[in-house]
């Protein structure tokens, strides 16, 4: 029995392709499909600034992983792949771009020293179900004249579960080749398969497959991930009971407000219809209202 291919939307193998010093122009390819970047603008990395570490990922089976650059233009850049939604993925991918943004000068530097920075984030799972684009992008705006206050933010969210595959490969554009590479790349030819001809011509992509295949030949590598995938399917786990169990106490405490309610309700109604006897008996009214708090208007309204 062969065993799994670990693809580009694992975190590990993202960050060991596309995360080390001698691989800044692979991750150069990456970024100019990603934005769309033409010939005469495009992006050359040219440092990791958080290289991979082999150690650090056999202590920590729970580390966030993100791959960080800098471009020949002081450029920064933050790129992770989740596959796993998050309730707060939007807010926790703000926090970690202002993080890298504002990391980038100490106390005492000038504020002119700070470079553009971009957060890409590129996901499995539906995040913006009233958008129809797989390639989102916000900045910060004027929401009356839209204004581009500054370009020094972007925010990108690449939604891969909205990328499909029956779009032929000979029509396909660099950006849907390499969505296409990075979330079938594993399950279409990851286990010796040839590379069609629209995807070996493509830059990188070749280069991207083989450090892809370099990864799961290692049984190091390969237990660190079995025993990352582990840890993510339990947290999942938790997460789902957590939220089976919190719908469950839910409906048992509607269940029980709900009948503290009714009883409370129908003693309130008893107590009224006792006034209004009362009232049509011929007590006093004035003594009525002092002893069951009801309005005149309430015990006369029959």
């Amino acid at each position: 029995m062969s065993q799994p291919i670990y693809g580009f939307l694992y975190d590990f193998v993202f960050k060991y392709v596309f995360g080390r010093q001698q691989n800044v122009e692979l991750l150069s390819y990456l970024l100019n499909a990603l934005l769309e970047r033409p010939k005469e603008n495009k992006i050359t990395v040219t440092e990791i600034t958080n290289p991979f570490n082999l150690k650090e990922f056999a202590e920590d089976k729970f580390s966030i992983v993100d791959v960080k650059a800098r471009d020949e233009n002081g450029t920064l850049y933050t790129i992770e792949v989740q596959v796993l939604s998050h309730s707060r993925f939007i807010e926790r991918a703000l926090y970690y771009l202002t993080k890298l943004y504002s990391g980038q000068i100490k106390e005492g530097d000038k504020y002119s020293d700070l470079r553009k920075t971009i957060g890409i984030s590129i996901i499995d799972f539906e995040l913006f179900n009233k958008e129809a684009e797989i390639h989102n992008i916000y900045k910060m705006l004027n929401l009356k004249s839209m204004a581009e206050l500054t370009d020094m933010f972007e925010l990108h969210f690449v939604e891969l579960s909205k990328f499909k595959i029956d779009k032929p490969r000979m029509l396909q554009t660099k950006f849907e080749k390499w969505l296409h590479v990075l979330k079938f790349g594993d399950a279409l030819y990851g286990d010796n398969q040839i590379l069609p001809d629209e995807l070996r011509s493509e830059e990188g992509i070749i280069m991207a497959f083989e450090e892809m295949k370099r990864v799961n030949s290692d049984s190091t590598m390969r237990d660190i991930i079995e025993a990352r995938s582990k840890a993510a399917a339990t947290i999942a786990t938790i997460k789902e009971d957590e939220f089976i169990k919190g719908k469950v106490k839910g409906m048992i405490e509607g269940k029980i407000e709900g009948k503290i309610e009714g009883k409370i309700e129908g003693k309130i109604e008893g107590k009224l219809e006792l006034a209004r006897e009362l009232y049509k008996d011929g007590i006093l009214l004035e003594k009525i209202i002092e002893k069951t708090g009801f309005t005149a208007e309430q015990i006369k309204n029959d």
